[in-house]
């Protein structure tokens, strides 16, 4: 006798085709899910990233500003100029600042000369900008082969506007300024008025106060030029007598966070000729 046979029912082809398309529209739904969460993820590290890099430009500038002394340079060919510039030859502003920090205990004044300059870069056969250009020389009287170094603080800039505030109050857009009451203008102003306008950006608007000493050779050079040219002959020659609170500040801050960052964004695009190494401020 045979015994009866069993039937072993499967999914069938419908069902099958049915199952594919369900998990096939999970699937899609959690790749798109997963393609918005990592393109969200990278926009906001790029904006991340110049946020920081507008921090660490606008800290430096305030660290060149806030220090500035009334320290007349030489140029290339022995001429005297004043400790603050506005505008000259190709640059928005060039003036002495004090508080250089010298890590490695180099021969060298605690003194530094730096410029301002909206322009261009040569990147190989591209030119890039206009960027905002920080240039800085090691010696302040320059021999004649003198050439200042170079450091992009911020890229795709509009338009900069520095302005000075003399001691009647007033606003000039030129330093050394020819004060309201026909004087021309000695020593350093009270502050500066820094205006910018990024592409990334938009527009930005400094103020900046001279620090404590700025302040006293400002006030004291209007009475005795000579005497604050010794002094600051002297306050050169201590090297780092005097320590300055806001570099301190700098170091401990910014160094650590924003120094490897800065190095990977702009060594690889900038030219040799462009130096980036912030241990020189």
């Amino acid at each position: 006798m045979k015994s009866p046979l069993h039937h072993h029912r499967g999914f069938t082809l419908l069902e099958v085709l049915i199952a594919l398309s369900i998990f096939s529209l999970i699937g899609l739904a959690a790749y798109r899910m997963l393609d918005i969460v990592i393109f969200s993820q990278n926009k906001v590290e790029v904006h991340q990233n110049k946020i920081r890099s507008l921090e660490r430009a606008m800290h430096i500038i305030g660290a060149d500003f806030e220090q500035l002394v009334n320290r007349p340079v030489r140029d290339n060919y022995a001429d005297e100029l004043g400790a603050l510039l506005a505008p000259h030859e190709n640059y928005a502003v060039e003036f002495t600042r004090q508080g250089w920090r010298n890590p490695l205990g180099l021969p060298r004044s605690q003194l530094q000369r730096v410029a301002y300059e909206l322009g261009n870069v040569n990147t190989g056969n591209d030119t890039t900008g206009p960027h905002l250009l920080r240039h800085y020389w090691t010696v302040l009287d320059r021999p004649q082969d003198s050439e200042p170094r170079t450091q992009i603080l911020l890229k795709n800039i509009d338009d900069l506007q520095i302005r000075f505030l003399d001691s009647e109050g007033e606003w000039q857009n030129e330093w050394p300024a020819t004060l309201a009451t026909g004087n021309s203008s000695k020593g350093l102003p009270s502050a500066f008025m820094l205006d910018l306008h990024s592409q990334t950006a938009g527009h930005i608007q400094r103020l900046y106060q001279l620090s404590e000493i700025s302040e006293w050779q400002a006030s004291a050079s209007n009475n005795n030029p000579l005497q604050v040219d010794e002094e600051e002959s002297d306050l050169e020659q201590s090297g780092a007598e005097n320590d300055y609170e806001y570099d301190d500040e700098y170091d401990d801050e910014y160094d650590d966070e924003y120094d490897d960052e800065y190095d990977d964004e702009y060594d690889d695009d900038d030219d040799d000729e462009y130096d980036d190494d912030p241990d020189d401020f």
